[in-house]
C-alpha cells in the first residue's frame, strides 16, 4: 500500500512539474510571437519609410542606442544610428525608383531554446535604378532585428552585397 502511494505522489509530482513547464514555454511562446507581429509591421513600416526617403518616419522606430552591424565589406565596427541614418540618406543619391519586393518575414528566435524571441528576420529582394548611370539593379537583402520592450530596434544585424549594389550603380556606361 505504501508502495503504490509512494509512486503515486512521485507521478502527481513529475505530472505537475512538466505541465509548468510546458505553461511557461507555451507563455514565453506566445508572447514571443505576440512581439514578432508587432515588431513585423515596424520593419515594414521602416522599409516603406526607407523606400520614401523618409528618415523622420525611419527614425521614430529606432532606440538612441541601436548597434548597426552594417552589410560593407570588411566592416567590423557597430555604426550608430546617426551613422545608419546618413547611409540610408546616401543611397538616395545613388538610386532612385528604390522598392522592397518578396518580403518575408520570419520571427527572430532564442538561439538556446529556439522560441520566438520578438525578433524579426527578413529576407528582401530590392530594386532600384542607378542615378549616375541608369543601371536597373536587384539585389537580394537578410536582415535580423531586435528589439526592447517599448518596440524599439536595439540591433540590425545586414547581410547583401553593398558593395556591388555600388558598384552597379556608380559604373560608368561605356
Amino acid at each position: 500500500m505504501n508502495k503504490n502511494i509512494l509512486i503515486a505522489l512521485i507521478a502527481i509530482t513529475t505530472f505537475a512539474c512538466n505541465t509548468q513547464q510546458n505553461e511557461t514555454t507555451s507563455t514565453t511562446e506566445e508572447t514571443g510571437m505576440a512581439d514578432f507581429k508587432i515588431n513585423s509591421k515596424l520593419v515594414l513600416d521602416g522599409f516603406e519609410a526607407f523606400t520614401k526617403d523618409d528618415s523622420v518616419t525611419f527614425n521614430m522606430n529606432l532606440s538612441d542606442t541601436v548597434k548597426v552591424h552594417g552589410a560593407s565589406y570588411g566592416e567590423e565596427a557597430i555604426v550608430s544610428k546617426k551613422v545608419l541614418l546618413q547611409r540610408l540618406q546616401g543611397m538616395h543619391k545613388l538610386m532612385t525608383n528604390i522598392k522592397a519586393n518578396d518580403i518575408k518575414l520570419l520571427p527572430g528566435v532564442d538561439e538556446v531554446t529556439f522560441i520566438p524571441d520578438g525578433g524579426v528576420r527578413a529576407y528582401v529582394r530590392w530594386t532600384d535604378d542607378a542615378i549616375a548611370n541608369g543601371v536597373k539593379i536587384e539585389h537580394k537583402f537578410y536582415g535580423v532585428y531586435q528589439f526592447n520592450k517599448d518596440h524599439k530596434v536595439v540591433d540590425v544585424d545586414e547581410y547583401m552585397d553593398i558593395t556591388g549594389v555600388i558598384k552597379a550603380a556608380t559604373t560608368v556606361k561605356k
